[in-house]
Parts: C-alpha cells; structure tokens; sequence
C-alpha cells in the first residue's frame, strides 16, 4: 500500500536550468563552497595524485558514463590545492578527472597522463545540498612488455597497479554494457591477480569496459568501501580482436569514502519513502534494509538504500532524483540472494515499482521478507 502524503512541483521546474548550465556557465572558478547558486547543489572536489593535491585538473560531471557521448553538464579546473568547486542541477553524474603532462586535455589520455573515473560514480546532486568527493588521480602506465598470456585465445592481459606498484588479489571485470554504470560483476571476471599484479581474462572478439577492484574483505561483489582498491582503465573502451591478447596496465586507487548509495539520518531528498519490513509472520525484521534498483530483477547494487532496520522494523528512505524505481527488501548486499538471507520485493504492484515525484511522501508502506534457502 503506498500513502502519497505530499504532492509538489515538478522535478527541475524548467528543462532550461541544464542548458544554461553546461561547460563553463555551471563551473565555478576553484575555491572554498560558499553557498550554490539556487536551484542547484554544491559539490566541492578535491583532486590528489599519491595523496598531494593535484592542480591543473580537469573535472568533469557528465550525465553518461560514456565520456565521449556528449557535451559535460560542468568543467572546472582545479586550484592549487586542488580543488574545484561546482553549482550543479540536481541530478545523477558520472565524476570523471585528468590531468595531463603536457597541458593538452583536448587529447585522449596518453602514459604518464593522470586520470580518475570516481570510484562511487554515480554521483547523485540535491538541491541545496553541499557535498565533499575526494578524488585520487593515478598514472596511466605503459602497458607490459609481456604477462605470460596463454597461446590460442583472445582477451585482454595486463597487470594492475597501484601508485606505480603491483596490486596481488584484484579482480578485473569486464562490461559490454555502460547503462548499469559497470555494476555488479558484468559480462566477465578474472582471477584475482598475483604478486606481480598480473592478470588474464578471457574475451571473444568485441569492445569492453575494463575495471579492476579489490575488496578489503576479500570478496568480489558489494558495496565498495573505504580503502578498498579501485580502477578504471583509461583508454576504455578496449577493442579485442581475433589472433591474442590485449596487453595493458589498469591503474588503481584506494578509495577515500565509503561507497554506498545511502541516504538517511538528516538527508532531505527530492521525495522520501518510509514504512515497515516484516516476516512471513507479520512480526518486524530488524538488520534488514530497503533498497530501489534502475533493474527490475532487483539484484547488484541498489541505486538507493535506507539504513538497516532496528527492532521495530521501520525504515526512512530519501530519494534524491525523481523517477520510477524497483522495491525491495533484503539482509545481504549484491548478487542474488544466498541461503540465510532475508529478501522481499514490494507487492504494491505486479512490477514491484514506485514512481516518485518531487515532493512526493509515501508511508504506510510493507515489504514482506522471507529467509532464502
């Protein structure tokens, strides 16, 4: 059952607001947030390269993955501390940063150029918001001379690296697809790496999207979290093709945040979502979370996520951007659901979705969990 308490104006009032505010006109000059202009959230970015702060960075918030598909939302240029400071519509971004040796951000990255593709991409913007992201840029390194790949087939080899070093028990993943923003384990994962950070991962001729991640916790799916390793190759997309084995070198860094779609305590977002988690039973289930996917299986990573429930099963989810989600339930985090864990869709709706508008407060809200086996 779903309680729409509040109804107000439409998300982003006038579709104007975006194109007054791309490149340059919605890029602040580098410098401390004091305030975002109205209608839009402040983001502070502070850029470094083996933890000093990079300047002469280009910043860049983009509405797709794909840096080449269009024309940035905003471009700032780092100052000599190495910040640069946005007023941003509200919105879902992909961060992405480079900094190049000869000054040229015009060209494709180049080795010895350094570059990020933020490890919590999507970025999500509130208005009114202000919001801090710390950004290390690594070095694009010269792919190796040679990694042992096997004779006779086709994918991409390399090494992974991290501050010019080997990184031992990465994993590299491998996406054909950009509309999920390279969640969840994609279309192929290596084995972790060795102590020389070498890697192979098998491919059929084609174009992907390689990422490498290493996970404190050993494991290869969840939430990405402080200090864990994280890397995009920069010369994305790679092109495999019949007759052996891409050579390259992915470079990581760990991460600063932890990474995880949550919005709640004080957070006010665009609309918000509030009810119980319940057992079979009808009793309330605590240790459990709500979550809203772009996926209507409802699997990987969720798009947005309350914080677990306490003994009274109650949870308060705010949704930073409008639009229509898919509702869930569930104990673990990524993947498909393991034996043990408690999992449930919204029953609402035989799509088990909820379309939020500005404005929007729905309560009343159940969701049925039930332990997997």
């Amino acid at each position: 059952m779903l309680n729409r308490r509040i109804r107000a104006r439409p998300f982003l009032a006038a579709g104007a607001l975006f194109s007054l505010c791309l490149l340059s006109s919605c890029s602040l000059h580098p410098g401390p947030v004091t305030g975002p202009p109205a209608g839009t959230g402040a983001v502070m970015v502070r850029a470094t390269f083996r933890e000093i702060p990079l300047a002469g960075v280009r910043v860049e918030f983009r509405r797709s993955p794909l840096e080449s598909a269009e024309t940035p939302v905003a471009v700032g240029m780092t100052n000599g501390e190495g910040i640069a400071s946005f007023g941003i519509p509200p919105g879902r971004y992909f961060l992405v940063a480079r900094w190049t040796k000869d000054g040229d951000v015009s060209r494709p990255v180049a080795p010895g150029d350094r570059y990020a593709w933020f490890g919590g991409n999507p970025v999500y913007v509130d208005r009114g918001a202000q919001k801090e992201i710390f950004l290390g840029l690594e070095e694009f390194p010269e792919p190796p001379a040679t990694v042992g790949e096997p004779a006779g087939g086709t994918g991409a080899a390399g090494r992974v690296l991290t501050g010019g070093a080997p990184v031992e028990g990465a994993s590299v993943f491998a996406y054909v697809r950009t509309e999920s923003a390279f969640r969840g384990l994609g279309f192929a994962a290596s084995a972790p790496t060795g102590t020389d950070g070498s890697f192979v991962i098998d491919l059929p001729p084609g174009d992907y999207y390689l990422l490498a991640r290493k996970r404190a916790s050993g494991g290869i799916a969840g939430p990405m979290r402080k200090g864990d390793l994280f890397g995009y190759y920069p010369g994305n997309p790679v092109s495999v093709r019949p007759g052996g084995y891409r050579l390259l070198s992915i470079p990581a860094t760990a991460l600063k945040l932890r990474n995880i779609p949550s919005w709640s305590g004080q957070y006010k977002g665009a609309a918000l979502l509030e009810g119980r988690i319940v057992g079979p039973d009808g009793k309330p289930r605590a240790g459990v979370y709500a979550a809203l996917y772009h996926n209507p299986d409802l699997l990987n990573r969720p798009v947005f996520l309350s914080d677990v429930t306490g003994a009274d099963g109650r949870f308060r989810l705010p949704v930073p951007v409008p639009g229509t989600y898919y509702l869930g339930a569930r104990s673990g985090y990524g993947g498909a659901p393991g034996p043990g864990d408690l999992y449930g869709r919204f029953e609402g709706n035989a799509a088990h979705s909820v379309t939020f508008r500005e404005g929007d407060h729905f309560t009343g809200i159940v969701i049925t969990v039930n332990e997997v086996w």
